[in-house]
């Protein structure tokens, strides 16, 4: 395929502020109420069991949301695509219903939804009897997209990117809106990082982050304490909103805080940071906040998160940005 078509496309996404990023459990989506399409979906594939069955189930809209519906698909060659698809998620009622939302429907050609996309989707599921995915589907528009009678945008384009957790494998495909001509296996691409490749950006200011409090080798009588959050060339923003870059040395990020060890983002550079017991998220851009601990020694480290909890990579090594690590004690 042309590779420069894919490029084009992917630099034509239009962010608006009409884009919301919605936590739907199993997976997040990113919906513009504009084009009342989704134009991210991403989700984890695990190898769970096949319980119930779609049959009787359709989509339904959220009052709560401006999305596309019934009208946009009626008489037309646009299938209901599932972004993040039935197959994967049909281990209970709950989970299947949660996919059937417009939230989660893109304006799919049927051949390429029923053909090619769907028999990747196949491959993907029988990837994941081995290890776990994570997927990201990527919707795409330009000035060319069709606007249908109805004022619902028809993407131009559809990208799945599937990252192999542990062997840490990447696999990306991009098919056009229309009905395929090659197999899915033709449709690999190269998988292009989301972070901006700033190696080569010596200009660039060093990032950092730290405590402001407590320092390290803090000792408190008081089960509660104050920890503030320092950081340096850091642009910190809420959870869930996307900003545009204002050169390749901008790192955008919010704070993420880690105890005890208890989780290793090293490791886990590819994959959103889990919400945990330990694992402690100040979405709303916070740099600042109040904490209860019972008496003991502990570890605390900072770990910048994007938009999605992604964690951020460095400009120097491409390695995830986390402060030091300190040590505090609570007293009996």
């Amino acid at each position: 395929m042309n590779k420069s078509i894919l490029i084009t496309l992917l630099l034509s996404i239009t962010i608006s502020a009409d884009i919301l990023m919605i936590d739907r459990g199993i997976y997040k989506v990113w919906y513009d109420s504009a084009l009342e399409q989704p134009i991210k979906v991403s989700y984890f594939v695990t190898n769970r069991p096949k319980n119930v069955d779609r049959d009787g189930m359709s989509f339904y809209k959220d009052s709560k949301f401006h999305t596309s519906d019934d009208k946009d698909y009626y008489k037309n060659v646009w299938d209901k695509g599932h972004m993040a698809p039935a197959v994967h998620f049909s281990d209970s009622k709950e989970n299947l219903k949660n996919t059937f939302s417009y939230l989660n429907s893109a304006l799919q050609h049927e051949e390429l939804n029923r053909g090619e996309w769907r028999l990747l989707e196949a491959a993907v599921r029988k990837w994941s009897e081995k290890e776990t995915l994570f997927v990201e589907n990527i919707i795409l528009f330009n000035e060319q997209s069709l606007i249908l009678d109805s004022d619902a945008t028809v993407p131009q384009g559809f990208q799945k990117n599937i990252h192999f957790v542990e062997s840490d494998i990447k696999k990306c495909y991009f098919f056009d809106n229309k009905a395929p001509d090659e197999s899915w296996q033709d449709h690999e691409v190269e998988c292009l990082k989301e972070d901006k490749v700033l190696t080569s950006n010596k200009g660039c200011e060093q990032v950092d982050l730290f405590f402001i409090k407590p320092n390290n080798g803090f000792v408190s009588e008081s089960s509660k304490f104050k920890v503030e959050f320092g950081s340096k060339n850091i642009l910190i923003s809420p959870a869930g909103v996307i900003l545009d870059q204002e050169d390749d040395c901008t790192v955008t990020g919010h704070h993420h805080l880690i105890i005890n060890n208890s989780y290793d983002v090293l490791k886990n550079k590819g994959v959103p940071i889990p919400f945990a017991q330990n694992v402690l998220h100040f979405g709303g851009g916070q740099t600042q906040a109040d904490l209860s601990l019972l008496p003991g020694r502990y570890t605390l480290q900072l770990v910048l998160g994007d938009y999605e909890h992604m964690p951020v990579k460095s400009q120097e090594d491409y390695k995830p940005i986390v402060s030091d690590v300190i040590n505090i004690e609570i007293l009996p």
